[in-house]
């Protein structure tokens, strides 16, 4: 393999057995892997992730009998056994009414290469209790998405891939090449400041643990959030089934426990106070921190806020100029200025910032743009595109549009092939990028299908339809 002169490196065989390895190269070294040779390292890895996940998770066993897929001879192959997102929330909502965690967890030992065969969730009496309770007993760390739905995505994770996801995080500040921000000297000894809360298992509180268990031995004091709480999935859940129920005229048809409501209550008394707490915490981080070099993190909104807390309080470039920034996210369904990206550089105190793009099911979530805005992705990322009315697989070279779609190949508690809700423009490593980068990247201005499509997102599959349909039957499948 050819790399940068005086680096070290890992052998192409090293790769293909153990992908999760990537993230111990540097930037440069990921990104200057020549396409061929990247290729050869990313099917010979795809080839052993589906022999080793294809026995031990029963969704993937499922959906590659019915498509008579025994092996990974090239590219192709992995592509009919890309799971819908949607594949993520396929347990019954029933389960959460009726407070069947016993049945939940059965769902998810579908999904997981972990056995929970032998777990007895029948106790747990809610979503907080349930993933508190996996943590206890197993290896499994679940991630949950937002659940504007109602209806929580839940993503496995594990203890095995915790010091993947912290060393991508450091990653993700580090620049190509000559590029200024090359260097992270003294990484390990900055605080790390986080728009957000602190406890729970969304991706970011997830991360953070990551972090503060790799980086700082679990001393949790290197941490400060505006929010030391638990951001509750039960909340978020009942918050969006109420918000459904409502739309639809069916309030009074949910089935939501007292104590469940309750906890609802408490969550919209504490967002009454979130100005406050966003001041407090601006207080406090431009008062202890002041012209210090820190790690900053948050989505575009929350960014924001601090940034106009700041404007009313007349104080700009609060941190140091070479401050690693962490921003992802788009605006969340809110109206922002055209230069709140701006007026959130002016607050921290760099000159600029890029954005990232990535999503929770990749173990590392985040992927940083490069100086053109283009989003490359890490090599343990191999990239799909889907034709979005056929489902057929757009060819793997050139430029591409349609719907995204991904194997992540560090991932060792699931299958890890995943088909999203994005609708991208992806040029394949065939055509490297005028920044030096070489692999896959997607261009900027991603879309979501289900905006375009009035919030319905009909996703057609790149294998046989109905053998996905079978898949996603067998998972939803929660007998007594």
């Amino acid at each position: 393999m050819n790399m940068r002169p005086g680096e070290p490196t890992l052998s192409t065989q090293e790769l293909i057995d153990a992908p999760e390895r990537f993230v111990d190269l540097t930037i440069t070294q990921m990104h200057s892997i020549p396409n061929d040779t990247l290729q050869e390292i990313q099917l010979g890895a795809l080839r052993n992730h589906f022999r080793s996940m294809v026995e031990s998770v029963p969704v993937l066993s499922r959906l590659a009998e019915d498509q008579g897929i025994n092996d990974i001879r090239d590219f192709g192959d992995a592509g009919p056994l890309l799971l819908a997102h949607s594949v993520y929330k396929s347990y019954p909502l029933s389960v959460l009414e009726d407070g069947r965690f016993d049945q939940l967890t059965r769902w998810l030992d579908k999904l997981t290469a972990h056995d929970l065969s032998g777990l007895d969730a029948s106790q747990v009496q809610s979503i907080d209790e349930w993933i508190d309770f996996l943590d206890a007993n197993t290896p499994i760390r679940v991630k949950h998405s937002s659940g504007t739905t109602g209806k929580l995505s839940f993503v496995p994770r594990s203890l095995s891939e915790m010091d993947t996801v912290a060393k991508g995080f450091m990653r993700y500040f580090q620049g190509f090449g000559d590029e200024p921000d090359t260097q992270l000297d003294g990484f390990k000894t900055l605080p790390i400041v986080h728009a957000g809360y602190r406890r729970g298992a969304m991706g970011q509180a997830r991360l953070l643990d990551a972090i503060v268990a790799y980086f700082h031995n679990g001393d949790d004091s290197w941490v400060t959030t505006s929010n030391p709480g638990r951001l509750s999935a039960d909340v978020l859940s009942i918050g969006g089934r109420l918000q459904g129920a409502e739309q639809r005229g069916e309030h009074g048809k949910l089935k939501i426990a007292p104590s469940l409501l309750a906890r609802r209550d408490a969550f919209i008394r504490e967002q009454a106070a979130s100005a406050d707490r966003t001041r407090a915490f601006f207080n406090d981080i431009s008062t202890r921190l002041r012209g210090q070099r820190i790690v900053i993190s948050g989505t575009v909104p929350q960014m924001f806020d601090l940034a106009e807390e700041a404007r009313r309080n007349g104080m700009t470039r609060i941190f140091a100029s070479d401050t690693l920034v962490h921003i992802a996210g788009g605006s969340k369904g809110r109206a922002l200025p055209d230069d709140c990206h701006k007026r959130i550089a002016e607050f921290i105190g760099v000159p600029s910032y890029r954005l990232g793009y990535g999503m929770t099911e990749m173990v590392n979530a985040t992927h940083r743009a490069c100086p053109l805005g283009q989003y490359h992705f890490r090599p343990n990322i191999v990239p799909f595109v889907i034709d979005h009315e056929t489902g057929e697989q757009r060819p793997r070279t050139g430029t591409q549009r349609g719907r995204f779609g991904f194997v992540d190949l560090a991932i060792k508690t699931h299958w890890g092939g995943f088909l999203t809700g994005d609708e991208v423009m992806l040029t394949y490593g065939d055509e490297p990028c005028a920044c030096g980068r070489s692999g896959a990247r997607v261009h900027p201005n991603i879309r979501r299908y289900s905006e375009q499509e009035g919030g319905d997102d009909k996703i057609t599959c790149a294998g046989a339809p109905d053998a996905h349909d079978r898949a996603l039957d067998f998972i939803a499948q929660v007998t007594e």
